[in-house]
């Protein structure tokens, strides 16, 4: 049987055996060679290259030569398990409004997988099933792995950093720090951080700001204070400000908690020792949520603007698909903040 091989891995032994670039052949393969003035020559020596290797075109180098079809754009979406909340049906929504806006047809795939194995799915994106890959929730070594490759479609990764391929990112470091200053009056002395035990980047970049905030304050952070759970529910919000809270002598008045899912736990243990928010203790928590503001006190949040970031890669992969973009795209935004009642400040 023929060795199945994937549309990029192809393009990379078609540039290397006629000595031109992979983005010469991308082009010339994409039926662009004229518009781009590649020679006739050069254009000859690649496509007779590819009928040799028997290449297969991928799926969106086909649309380029058959623009008049009403071919749909697949896009492939990997979220990872942990991180199945509010944020993945916003970022499904800004897809779908920014594909409606942009009046083009998208076809999305959607790949939960869990924390470690996005390496187990790295089929869908080395085959020709999809125009484009946004991926959410890599750890910094499946990055790594994923690097080591070459790929035919243009990847998208949010909330990462790379070199290689495009990026969304948000300031959550200035989040963190920002988020002292929203909190942050003469009666706050100490503060303490709840998040996880496999947090991601951006989630210990938002902690590094909070703790810088903290410190250039005068605001103090004991160890102690902080503490880091294994996954999101009303238990362990409960058990998290009941270990916050241990000390008699004393106690951190300002805290940031990194998911919003812990509030009802928190809230209820902080009622039940009598603890009034935000006069003795203020909040803020990371990710936006309904529940947030028709609590009483109402709760502070600051989010990521998830629905702008879809759009975002979704603009990227399509400006990729259609010119064939190497070099990689780097856009960052801005977090949002939803100040409320229990941050002390309106």
């Amino acid at each position: 049987m023929e060795e199945k091989r994937t549309a990029g891995a192809q393009i990379k032994e078609i540039a290397e055996k006629v000595g031109v670039s992979q983005s010469t052949v991308s082009v010339v393969l994409g039926g662009r060679g004229d518009k781009i003035r590649i020679s006739k020559e050069t254009q000859k020596k690649v496509l007779d290259m590819a009928r040799e290797l028997n290449y297969r075109p991928n799926i969106y180098a086909r649309r380029l030569r058959h623009a008049e079809e009403d071919v749909p754009y697949v896009v492939a979406l990997f979220w990872r398990t942990d991180n199945l909340n509010s944020r993945v049906g916003r970022f499904i929504r800004g897809l779908y409004e920014a594909s409606e806006k942009k009046d083009c047809r998208v076809e999305l795939m959607i790949q939960p997988y869990k924390s470690g194995e996005l390496m187990r799915h790295v089929d869908m994106i080395s085959s020709n099933r999809v125009s484009g890959a946004i991926i959410c929730g890599l750890s910094i070594e499946e990055q790594e792995e994923l690097e080591k490759n070459e790929y035919s479609i243009p990847i998208v990764l949010v909330e990462r950093e790379s070199t290689k391929f495009h990026s969304i990112t948000v300031d959550t470091y200035r989040s963190g720090e920002q988020c002292v200053a929203y909190m942050a009056n003469p009666d706050v002395k100490t503060a303490a951080f709840i998040g996880f035990n496999n947090n991601s980047r951006g989630e210990r970049k938002m902690e590094a700001g909070f703790m810088f905030g903290c410190k250039s304050r005068g605001i103090k952070i004991k160890e102690d204070w902080n503490v880091y759970l294994e996954y999101s529910s009303y238990e362990n919000g409960y058990a998290a400000a009941e270990k916050v809270l241990t000390s008699d002598i004393e106690l951190p008045t300002a805290w940031l908690v990194a998911d919003c899912r812990l509030a009802m736990g928190i809230m209820d243990y902080c009622q039940e020792r009598g603890l009034r928010v935000p006069e003795d203790v203020r909040i803020i928590f990371f990710e936006e949520s309904g529940i947030l503001k028709y609590n009483k006190p109402p709760l502070s949040s600051v989010d990521v603007p998830s629905m702008e970031m879809a759009e975002t890669a979704l603009d990227i992969i399509l400006l990729a698909c259609s010119r064939q973009i190497d070099i990689p795209i780097r856009r960052e935004h801005s977090p949002l903040y939803f100040i409320r009642e229990s941050s002390g400040k309106q």
